[in-house]
């Protein structure tokens, strides 16, 4: 079989697709036969292309984390008031119009799902979490150092409880809860930064 004919398509889509599958399915479930029937390639292309599927995942993982984290740190990059460059990072993940939230965080499925089986793999979300965890420290600092956040306050457990929300209102957002719960939650959980 000529090697040439197994890649044609688009790299990029294809990769789009399996992440696809994979944040709505989860790694496990997203069997070989899933994958080839919605990337619309066949097994041949995929194994030549990306070996396995342990591969595919990562490069799959590595384009999302990628692109996330251009849209998360264009948002915790501010100049603004640091603990309103939180609160709009948290109304652009939560309270984008016209799109629902069903398939949780990939980041957070990821490491819940492959921390004992794929931990490599695991790592990298992990990893992109924690950069996460290290831009709301950095904005925390700022704002306590503008006299935004009282000093006694302990900036690594509120740089903790802002990721663990992240978390937190995916499973709301999956639960229903309409864009106003959701904005509410939001600002009690800035609000309740500085006090």
């Amino acid at each position: 079989m000529n090697v040439s004919r197994l890649r044609e398509f688009d790299r990029t889509d294809v990769v789009t697709k399996a992440l696809n599958l994979f944040w709505s399915d989860g790694y496990n479930a997203s069997s070989i036969s899933k994958l080839i029937d919605v990337m619309g390639i066949n097994r041949g292309s995929l194994y030549a292309t990306f070996h396995n599927k342990a591969s595919l995942f990562s490069e799959a993982m590595t384009s999302f984390t990628n692109s996330s984290w251009d849209f998360d740190s264009a948002r915790l990059v501010g100049v603004e008031d640091p603990l309103q460059d939180i609160r709009r990072f948290y109304y652009s993940k939560f309270l984008r119009e016209g799109e629902t939230i069903s398939n949780g965080c990939l980041l957070f499925n990821t490491v819940s799902e492959l921390s004992n089986t794929l931990p490599e793999v695991a790592g990298e979300a992990r990893d992109h979490l924690l950069e996460l965890r290290r831009l709301f420290l950095k904005r925390l600092t700022e704002a306590r150092d503008n006299g935004m956040i009282d000093k006694e306050k302990d900036l690594d457990v509120q740089a903790d409880y802002l990721l663990a929300m992240i978390a937190g209102l995916r499973i709301l957002s999956k639960m229903d809860f309409d864009r106003a719960s959701l904005k509410k939650v939001i600002d009690t959980m800035v609000d309740g930064l500085s006090n």
